[in-house]
């Protein structure tokens, strides 16, 4: 019994330490597990890894394959381009070659050149020398012919002391006409403001001029401000390259092809003048001045030509005369309407 006791003793002590031997190997077989569970983790990887290293090593033989087809293409491309540079450079050593040849062939053109030059230059010379007399029988014919070609007509402004642009003023002054109760010239002049006399003897019964003056009283002012009593200035101007000019009444334009100089009115002696003298009728500048001197003194006012505004008569026109301002129906003239006029140049 004790024996037995002893052996089941034994049996617990052996018992309790297989327990203990079973819990260190279920404690070693959950330690082996997890190892196993993390093996197999690796080894996926690993094939993820062996499958991705698979694939690039596909790629690069691909992109070999693609470099490898590139070299050749360049390689080919490379042998064309030498090809060609040396085709090239032979060609450039032929052109050179060919050069070198017309270098030699220029040098005697220029030689010849040289000697050619040499020959003109003293043909040159003797050339310059004609050119010179022919320039100066040239000069001297067109001092000869100028003043004929820019030489021109001469005509007066009547009303103001300047010629229009394009006229050279040979001189300006006053007009003046026969004195009003000697009689005298049938025209008017227009006087220079300096007179230079010759051998005179101061007779007083000679041929009277007087300062012509501006009569326009009432209606009779065809201009913008009234100037009566004053003296009329007047400018003698030369028409620089025009042939010919003349004064065209009644109308303050000019013919086709004609230039005008300037217009203004129709005017002439007052038709009261005592002894009736004759004067011409004058184109007396629109918008004119007065002489830019003293005016005419009040006590010889009326000693020389007094001119008004020109105007037609009705009794020769073929229309009717209505309160002094009907149209002729032909003419289209009104009566004692201020005649215009012009003077046209060309």
């Amino acid at each position: 019994n004790t024996s037995l006791q002893a052996n089941v003793s034994s049996l617990f002590e052996a018992k309790d330490s297989l327990h203990g031997n079973i819990s260190s190997l279920l404690q070693a077989n959950k330690t082996y597990q997890a190892r196993i569970s993390r093996l197999t983790q690796t080894d996926r990887s690993l094939q993820r890894n062996v499958s991705d290293l698979q694939q690039a090593n596909t790629i690069l033989e691909t992109l070999m394959t693609l470099v490898n087809s590139s070299l050749a293409r360049a390689n080919t491309t490379m042998q064309t381009i030498v090809s060609s540079l040396v085709q090239t450079n032979h060609t450039l050593e032929a052109r050179v070659s060919s050069i070198a040849s017309l270098l030699s062939v220029t040098e005697s053109s220029v030689q010849i050149l040289r000697t050619n030059f040499s020959a003109l230059n003293s043909e040159l010379s003797s050339t310059k020398a004609q050119s010179d007399v022919l320039e100066g029988n040239l000069t001297s014919t067109w001092t000869y012919l100028r003043p004929l070609i820019n030489n021109g007509p001469v005509y007066t402004v009547w009303g103001k002391e300047s010629c229009p642009s394009g006229s050279e003023r040979l001189y300006y002054g006053f007009v003046a006409g026969p004195f009003r109760t000697h009689g005298g010239g049938s025209d008017v002049q227009c006087l220079p403001r300096t007179a230079k006399y010759g051998r005179y003897a101061d007779h007083e019964w000679g041929s009277i001029l007087s300062k012509a003056t501006y009569q326009m009283q009432g209606e009779d002012k065809p201009f913008s401000s009234d100037m009566t009593n004053q003296s009329i200035p007047c400018a003698r101007c030369e028409a620089k390259g025009k042939k010919a000019v003349f004064m065209q009444p009644a109308t303050p334009d000019c013919p086709s092809g004609w230039n005008r100089e300037y217009h203004g009115y129709l005017m002439s002696e007052s038709f009261n003048t005592i002894n009736k003298p004759r004067t011409s009728y004058l184109c007396i500048i629109d918008n004119p001045g007065t002489q830019s001197e003293t005016p005419v003194p009040t006590n010889i006012i009326r000693s020389g030509p007094q001119f008004v505004r020109a105007a037609v008569s009705c009794e020769n026109l073929d229309r009717r005369c209505v309160d002094g301002h009907e149209s002729s129906s032909s003419s289209g003239y009104f009566f004692s309407r201020e005649l215009t006029c012009s003077v046209c140049s060309k």
